[in-house]
């Protein structure tokens, strides 16, 4: 279950750096805004804005992951077939939201959402 964690963590660190990395190979951004202190925000291109609203849909899945994820590993209760299906759903999440997939992406974020579910309910 650990891999799976650090899978997930590794999965989101990629999620907060996508927008920045993503306005500056489009030319949004240079090089020197990125270590600014961002207090001027320009207009950003649609994918890159969507990028950004995937990551804080991730970090509120997260919230709720985390937590299942500590209770299992402390309590022994093996998740990690069940927490694979949730990242592997995230990062359809995130690939459905980038091509602005609308209904499709919909289903998948249900998906997740239902496999958190599952895994809370495994340990009960």
């Amino acid at each position: 279950m650990t891999e799976v964690l650090i899978a997930t963590l590794a999965f989101y660190l990629l999620q907060l750096m996508l927008p920045s990395v993503m306005a500056l190979a489009r030319g949004e951004v240079d090089a020197a805004f990125l270590f600014s202190s961002r207090d001027q925000q320009g207009e950003r291109s649609p994918i890159v804005r969507r990028a950004q609203r995937s990551c804080v849909n991730m970090q509120e899945s997260l919230i709720v992951f985390l937590p299942l994820m500590g209770i299992a590993m402390a309590s022994g209760t093996n998740i990690a077939e069940t927490a694979t299906i949730w990242l592997g759903l995230r990062i359809a999440y995130l690939i459905t939201y980038l091509m602005a997939v609308s209904y499709v992406r919909t289903f998948i974020w249900l998906g997740s959402v239902y496999f958190l579910g599952v895994m809370a309910f495994a340990l009960v």
